[in-house]
């Protein structure tokens, strides 16, 4: 039989989980305004290379705003993984970012393995997987604050399309179709 105090603390966290859903549309999970430009970054890959926003200037940049222990960012990945089989290298550039400041690089690389069977050869394929950092606070810039959260960034350095939630590949698709052709 559980304890009181048990049972207290299951009712707290109750509560407060039907009040961040109640609060959300007031002050929760809103993206950053569409067709401003993406803030630039620079962030260190887990595989050792630096990924730089604006290098990638021309191309369509899908950052991946994520934590390896949300259950919906591993299904996010495995649609970002559809989407990444359609697009030859250089086109499209993935960047999954993970926001958790207590989880390491060995710790991403074994779950990018994990999830995906992905290992630094990812890079090659255009799909950069690295750490946000208290120096840049790159989910901050991007109104990152519900994962995961996806956010593309357009060839002129604008973002274009903001997603919340698991976003099909097909969605995904679509964004960028119309991102390349405007």
């Amino acid at each position: 039989m559980p304890s009181k105090r048990f049972k207290l603390v299951v009712a707290v966290m109750c509560v407060l989980t039907v009040g961040t859903y109640v609060a959300e549309p007031f002050v929760g999970a809103h993206s950053l305004v569409e067709q401003k430009p993406a803030p630039d970054f620079a962030l260190a890959t887990i595989d050792g290379t630096m990924f730089r926003l604006a290098q990638h200037n021309g191309s369509l940049i899908l950052l991946d705003f994520m934590a390896t222990w949300c259950p919906p960012c591993r299904e996010t990945l495995r649609e970002l993984a559809k989407v990444r089989a359609g697009f030859a290298p250089g086109q499209v550039a993935i960047v999954s970012i993970d926001i958790d400041y207590s989880e390491s690089a060995p710790q991403l690389a074994a779950f990018r393995l994990a999830v995906l069977g992905l290992n630094g050869s990812a890079e090659a394929e255009g799909w950069f997987f690295a750490m946000d950092s208290p120096g840049e606070f790159v989910g901050p810039k991007y109104g990152a604050n519900a994962l995961p959260t996806l956010v593309l960034v357009d060839g002129s350095g604008k973002v274009v399309h903001s997603w919340v939630g698991v976003a099909s590949a097909e969605q995904i698709r679509s964004a960028m179709a119309a991102a390349a052709a405007a």
